[in-house]
């Protein structure tokens, strides 16, 4: 071997390295090039074969399984949106036809936590508005708990809540709570959703329904305090 095709060898071997990083970063540069896919496939190296059919069927298979775990997962989710939707719907159907506060009371703590799937469903009424000077144990609690800029929480309790939940709070695992303030002179009131699950209310689920539902709430408060019934 001349010492020009020797260097030249020489060369080739110490770049071989280089070639390799550069395939790595830019795969697209074998992957889109016909002829080198046809040459490698053609001619396999040193008895190895390479059956690019294999790969391809492989990826197209790994694909398809991720496409179909992406599309269940977003199928699920549908179906729990529209399932809780339905839930708080049948809640609303059942609050806005409240005759009086104790009405509004049992329907709650009857029809409304079934509706909702959960074990407690409690509406307290505090005897201040969103501007007193002074609050009561409830109000006091709103406005610390859920005030006017954070009207809604969800998540597991840190202790039981004995004033509100009375003989069932020691079963309390998750809660919903959110801040009421209706009528004209602002009244503020909580409406708690609970439940003996710890995963039934998180701090990351969406606060949406629940808002909804307390605006609801809200406006059937303001009609039964117009009418002398609060």
């Amino acid at each position: 071997m001349g010492q020009f095709e020797q260097r030249a060898l020489n060369e080739a071997i110490v770049n071989l390295d280089d070639i390799r990083e550069f395939i790595l970063r830019n795969p697209d540069f074998i992957r889109n090039d016909s002829e080198i896919l046809h040459a490698i496939a053609a001619k396999p190296a040193n008895g190895n074969l390479i059956s690019f059919e294999d790969l391809a069927r492989n990826r197209m298979m790994r694909e398809t399984y991720e496409a179909k775990s992406r599309f269940a997962q977003i199928v699920e989710t549908a179906r729990n949106n529209y399932e809780a939707q339905m839930r708080v719907q049948e809640a609303i159907i059942s609050v806005l036809d409240s005759e009086d506060a104790e009405d509004l009371q049992d329907r709650l703590s009857g029809h409304v936590a079934f509706s909702l799937a959960a074990d407690a469903c409690i509406l307290a009424i505090s005897d201040t508005t969103y501007d007193s000077q002074s609050l009561d144990k409830i109000g006091s609690f709103v406005e610390r708990t859920v005030p006017a800029e954070r009207p809604v929480s969800l998540g597991a309790l840190d202790r039981p809540r004995n004033w509100l939940y009375g003989a069932d709070a020691s079963d309390v695992r998750s809660e919903a709570l959110a801040r009421l303030q209706f009528g004209k002179s602002g009244r503020i009131g909580l409406l708690a959703i609970a439940s003996s699950d710890l995963d039934c209310f998180r701090d990351d689920m969406g606060h949406e329904l629940i808002t909804f539902f307390a605006r609801v709430v809200e406006r059937v408060l303001t009609r039964l305090e117009e009418q002398g019934h609060i």
